[in-house]
């Protein structure tokens, strides 16, 4: 898009007194819309990247606590009870569900907003 100028008139006089008509070229800055390739970029991909990371931790986590479960099924019992572990385990696994869909949600938007383009 080119940018439009607007010429304006401006009437300076010099030490003899004589005027002379000289032309200031102004441009005009036009706001840049902010692109989709951008919003992909910029917001999108972080996303992404980051709900992907945080479904590992989740499920490492998750299968930690199935670990600690299993073991407080075959211990004594103690202070802390087999509730716990595995309300701990439903916890991440839930956690680990929700960003796995943020995942997919943000890909599958990212995909259907770059329109097949490789930059």
């Amino acid at each position: 898009m080119t940018q439009q100028k607007r010429i304006t008139a401006h009437q300076t006089k010099q030490q003899q007194g004589i005027s002379i008509n000289t032309i200031i070229i102004r441009k005009r800055r036009t706001m840049k819309r902010f692109q989709t390739q951008d919003f992909v970029n910029h917001v999108l991909y972080p996303i992404t990247i980051s709900s992907l990371i945080i479904t590992a931790f989740m499920g490492v986590t998750a299968l930690g606590c199935w670990g600690f479960e299993i073991i407080a099924d075959n211990s004594k019992p103690t202070i802390i009870s087999n509730h716990h572990w595995r309300s701990q385990k439903n916890i991440c696994l839930g956690m680990m569900t929700v960003t796995f869909s943020v995942f997919l949600g943000s890909a599958l938007l990212g995909g259907c907003l770059s329109n097949g383009n490789e930059d």
